[in-house]
């Protein structure tokens, strides 16, 4: 019996959702609830996607006054909820000590069975359509709602959340001026169900051809961008190859150059002047999961470095 090319498509589609299932599922991937005396954040929904938004007290204490704030676009990783990404990588903690807000749209069981963000899908790398469109639809509210400075705007990201930063960065670049990468690869390296597990498995990868093609979405907004990329060296569901391609994709788009890394600190990437333009941590003996993260959330290595504010610092400028 033949199949026909709409059955296919749906065939590669139910496999991939079992495989970034049976790849996510790890042990310990829990839902995560409030705890007695967390601060919740304030939640809302836009073109029927939700969001939970965290304001640190000294905006809430003079809401429309004070200094144009920094926002962080946080994308959690399948499976996870944003109460459990949030907890995980201690975003509120870091928030309230920067007076940042971070909004972080959730990924429901209606649009991905897993709750991964559809990166592989062409509409997941378009700005003006899909899950991008949507996301961005969430950071004009937040803008319109509070003063936000406009060249303080970054996007980090959790596996899935990861590839979907990396997609959003490259898309718009007039909203978003750093990325945050925690196993994640390069733009466009997977297009489809096949082509995001094999990117996933470090197959076919190009940081050149992904930087041309993130130069291209970017269209006459094109910029360099402050990138933080982290990656655990015993990664099982993202190759840690992804890494370099990563560096080397972000590299191209900055004019930057490798430099020597400090023992035990990340690998820089540098412009002519000298400025980090790129950091990669390769964390030894990690997993799939957030350096110094929350034991409480999902997908979280304590032992390592403090990835959130290692992140923050750098893409915040205090590097």
């Amino acid at each position: 019996m033949l199949i026909g090319p709409d059955a296919m498509s749906r065939s590669r589609a139910v496999l991939l959702v079992l495989a970034l299932a049976l790849l996510a599922d790890l042990p310990g991937v829990r839902e995560v609830l409030p705890a007695a005396g967390e601060v919740i954040a304030k939640r809302g929904s836009v073109e029927g996607r939700a969001y939970r938004l965290y304001v640190p007290s000294a905006v809430v204490e003079s809401p429309g006054e004070g200094p144009q704030r920094p926002l962080a676009i946080a994308l959690h990783g399948c499976w996870q909820t944003p109460e459990d990404f949030v907890m995980t990588a201690r975003l509120d903690e870091a928030a309230e000590r920067r007076g940042m807000l971070v909004v972080v749209p959730a990924q429901s069981r209606r649009d991905n069975a897993s709750r991964c963000w559809n990166w592989f899908v062409p509409d997941g790398q378009i700005r003006a359509r899909g899950e991008l469109a949507q996301i961005l639809a969430i950071v004009a509210e937040v803008r319109r709602d509070y003063r936000i400075a406009p060249d303080r705007v970054i996007v980090i990201g959790f596996s899935a959340g990861a590839y979907m930063a990396v997609n959003l960065a490259c898309s718009a670049p007039d909203v978003v001026s750093g990325v945050g990468v925690v196993s994640g690869g390069p733009y466009r390296c997977g297009l489809g169900a096949l082509g995001a597990v094999n990117c996933m498995r470090g197959q076919g990868l190009d940081g050149e051809a992904s930087a041309i093609a993130c130069r291209a979405a970017m269209g006459p907004a094109a910029r360099a961008l402050r990138a933080s990329l982290w990656h655990g060296s015993d990664d099982a569901v993202v190759n840690p190859s992804n890494l370099k391609a990563l560096g080397v994709m972000f590299a191209q788009l900055d004019g930057a150059s490798v430099a020597k890394a400090e023992p035990a600190g990340p690998l820089l990437y540098r412009d002519p002047a000298g400025r980090p333009l790129v950091q990669a941590w390769l964390i030894e003996g990690m997993g799939h999961a957030w350096s110094g993260g929350d034991p409480r959330g999902t997908h979280a290595y304590p032992a390592g470095p403090n990835a959130t504010d290692a992140m923050l610092d750098f893409l915040l400028g205090r590097e």
